[in-house]
């Protein structure tokens, strides 16, 4: 018996070299054959009967695909004086260890503002802000100021220097709330660096809402979110004494609060006022709860 070659059918009509070379690559990338037929009047694909309805689909999924309007891109905030807010986390620390070790108006510092489980029973829920700026030493007291300006410095710029401390302060609070009720009741904490981890989380999962907005590869999408992770288990995990869970906690709630920010209008550049206010609101914070723990 002879076999009779089956006669190819058109594809498409008449196009442009380029769109016709476009076209190709999409029937080889899923393995259909065709035939590419030159005249005068432009190029044209030709393909077997059989495959004719699925090469048609893939077309057309192909120009559905690509008539998609481009996305906006995505711009960030740039608030200026992000300076200011590093100036004033450096200073609260510093102040607040030279007030501990001076034992300033004859107080115990480290005993009226360490944290513990015990804080809510005894209704002292300043501690979950006093224990924020309280230090073991002066390499912990550096470290933190360190971290915390590498990592503030950026969620200033993006929130604005007021609005960035008043989320990392509150985050922060949170945060150490709950990791002293996961510790057993002997376990004091203090430190700054739960706040220091919290804006870490603020900023990564902030670029990795705001990357969803557009139609880029997921990759580059959770870029931020994976070198926030990244850089928590490269500075966070660290010294004898570290406390992993604080870390942990205090890198998953800034980043609940950056995920909820990147869906809300926040505050654009310029909005000196509003930025004046909120860091002043988290000065009053700490004035209120030392107030409260040196009564």
């Amino acid at each position: 018996m002879i076999a009779v070659p089956v006669p190819m059918i058109p594809l498409t009509s008449e196009l442009s070299p380029t769109a016709c070379a476009d076209w190709a690559l999409v029937l080889d990338s899923v393995g259909i054959p065709y035939e590419r037929r030159t005249t005068v009047d432009g190029s044209s694909l030709w393909v077997l009967p059989a495959d004719h309805a699925r090469a048609a689909f893939e077309l057309q999924h192909y120009l559905r695909e690509n008539r998609r309007p481009p996305a906006a891109p995505v711009v960030w905030p740039n608030h200026p004086h992000a300076l200011y807010g590093l100036f004033g986390y450096a200073l609260v620390l510093i102040a607040v260890t030279l007030a501990a070790a001076l034992h300033l108006g004859s107080k115990n510092w480290h005993t009226a503002g360490v944290l513990d489980a015990g804080f809510l029973g005894r209704g002292e829920a300043w501690r979950v802000v006093t224990a924020l700026t309280l230090h073991a030493d002066l390499p912990h007291l550096l470290s933190n100021l360190a971290f915390g300006a590498l990592f503030g410095y950026p969620a200033a710029r993006l929130f604005g220097p007021g609005v960035a401390w008043l989320l990392i302060l509150l985050g922060g609070g949170v945060a150490y709330g709950v990791d002293a009720l996961l510790h057993p009741p002997n376990h004091y904490l203090l430190g700054a660096s739960t706040a220091v981890f919290t804006a870490l989380g603020l900023v990564a999962a902030y670029g990795w809402r705001r990357h969803m907005r557009n139609w880029s590869p997921w990759m580059r999408r959770t870029a931020p979110l994976i070198g926030g992770i990244a850089l928590l288990a490269f500075t966070g995990t660290g010294g004898e004494n570290t406390d992993l869970l604080a870390h942990l906690v205090g890198f998953v709630v800034g980043a609940g609060v950056g995920a909820i920010c990147a869906r809300l209008p926040m505050p654009p550049p310029g909005r000196n006022g509003l930025q004046w206010a909120a860091g002043l609101t988290a000065m009053a914070l700490l004035a209120s709860a030392w107030g409260l723990a040196l009564a």
